[in-house]
């Protein structure tokens, strides 16, 4: 990565050492190990490394993968994709006869793969794919032949077989499991299969699948499991499902599901989803772990039956962002609007670059140096329709004097409620609004699947000098 650019996230996890089902050593885990936005976690193993990326949608450099070995302490290793002009999501990464692949969907119904020969690249230029549907789901069958499965939402999932080497699609793509029927009254967004995630354990292949919508009700989402001895069906659903799922509105976590299930060396195993936090839509979902157990049947389950009552304090952990703009942690592009609206459509192009929050209260802070007609501004960004903050341009001293002018901008969230201040000396503060509400900036209302993240607009003839972002106890 360009300058060795990192971020480390090391965050509190409750472990514990238990026995568990079948007599047989257990270790518990239960904690978050990426807060903030976060969705659609994506895992694999090799030997005794964990690697993981996520959907990265219009921030780009995409498909940041991260690497650990303990599955709960992670540093980033590679960028898979660059410059895309698409939103990516929801990506299956994975290792096959000795490459890596990655698949993803796109915003324009399109879905591609990207491989390499080691992990941190380089990795190739996308290639499209002649099939339609999301959430790519990759296993080989026990004919060494390459399989996807796909979502259509509440149709069944697609099946579609590859070439030997993965990259293409051979004959038509077919329809495959339908999925598991929850009970009537369940308060959900709807049916909504998606996210298949396989692998084979003995002579079972398992197929996990999420279902009941991504948002919507906080009791919404679900991770389900079923089972074939073949990697094409057909599929037994488990007697057990839902293997995780929010069952009330005063859980801590809402919204589980997009599972995958994963063992480490020791025969361990996990599952790894992901999860708004209860309150917080606009932090986005963040990726969870938790510990499996196996029945005497031969079901995955959750190790601790009652997820509603753990508590974690990951979230109040903190992190380490060491700033690389020529190869940011996430950015876009932003260029003028059309229409006449307030904020950032009178600019004259600039780049917004973003970050992620994690915690419920927060602060985020940033000096600029600005000339000429340059502007800079400080947000809390979701979209262009949803957003919070100002922006500054040169001072009217420093113009007659040819000056650079310094501007600093503080915003300050509370619980959601987000107040501003302007400043041009880092230390005379100027309250512009305060107690915004921004409760409601998040998919549910806005859609697009974003979170609400601190951000910085900075146009020609302006930099950033300084940022930070500063967790409110």
């Amino acid at each position: 990565m360009k300058g060795k650019q990192i971020l480390t996230m090391a965050f509190g996890a409750m472990i514990l050492a238990a026995c568990a089902g079948g007599g047989s050593d257990v270790r518990l885990v239960k904690t978050c190990i990426f807060p903030g936005d976060y969705p659609d976690p994506s895992i694999m193993r090799e030997g005794n490394d964990f690697y993981m990326t996520h959907s990265c949608f219009t921030y780009y450099p995409g498909l940041l993968i991260w690497h650990s070995t303990d599955l709960l302490t992670w540093e980033p290793v590679a960028r898979a994709v660059e410059g895309q002009d698409y939103s990516i999501f929801a990506p299956e990464l994975c290792k096959v006869n000795g490459k890596y692949y990655i698949y993803y969907p796109t915003s324009n119904g399109l879905n591609f793969v990207v491989t390499a020969d080691r992990i941190e690249g380089p990795w190739s230029e996308p290639i499209r794919l002649d099939a339609n549907g999301i959430d790519p789901g990759h296993v080989l069958g026990d004919d060494g032949k390459h399989y996807l499965y796909l979502s259509d939402g509440n149709a069944p999932l697609i099946l579609a077989r590859l070439t030997d080497d993965g990259l293409s699609v051979v004959g038509k793509p077919e329809t495959s499991y339908t999925g598991w029927q929850f009970p009537e009254d369940w308060v959900t967004e709807g049916f909504w299969l998606e996210s298949p995630k396989l692998f084979k354990r003995g002579d079972w292949f398992y197929l996990v699948t999420a279902e009941g919508g991504t948002a919507g009700p906080e009791t919404s989402h679900m991770v389900v499991v079923a089972r074939s001895k073949s990697a094409t069906g057909p599929w037994e659903n488990s007697p057990y499902n839902p293997m995780i799922h929010t069952y009330s509105a005063d859980e801590r976590w809402w919204s589980k599901g997009h599972g995958t299930i994963i063992d480490d060396a020791q025969g361990n195993w996990y599952v790894v989803y992901h999860s708004y936090r209860n309150g917080f839509h606009t932090l986005g979902r963040s990726t969870m772990i938790e510990s499996v157990k196996w029945t005497k049947d031969g079901w995955p389950v959750a190790a601790q039956e009652d997820g509603s009552l753990w508590e974690n304090g990951g979230l109040q952990a903190g992190y380490s962002y060491l700033r690389d703009y020529d190869n940011p942690i996430m950015w876009a592009k932003w260029e003028p609007g059309v229409d006449g609206k307030p904020g950032f459509e009178d600019v004259a192009g600039g780049t917004l670059m973003t970050t992620t929050a994690i915690d419920g209260n927060y602060s985020i802070c940033a000096e600029f140096e600005i000339g000429g007609n340059g502007q800079a501004g400080l947000y809390l960004f979701y979209n262009e329709d949803a957003y919070f903050g100002t922006r500054m341009g040169m001072d009217a001293d420093d113009a007659l004097s040819s000056a650079l002018s310094k501007a600093f901008i503080k915003i300050e969230n509370r619980g959601n409620l987000a107040t501003v201040w302007t400043s041009r000396n880092g230390t005379d503060w100027f309250q512009l609004e305060s107690d915004k509400d921004v409760s409601s900036y998040h998919h549910n209302t806005y859609k697009g699947f974003f979170a609400l993240r601190p951000a910085y607009l900075t146009t020609e003839g302006a930099r950033l000098v300084k940022f930070t972002y500063t967790p409110i106890e």
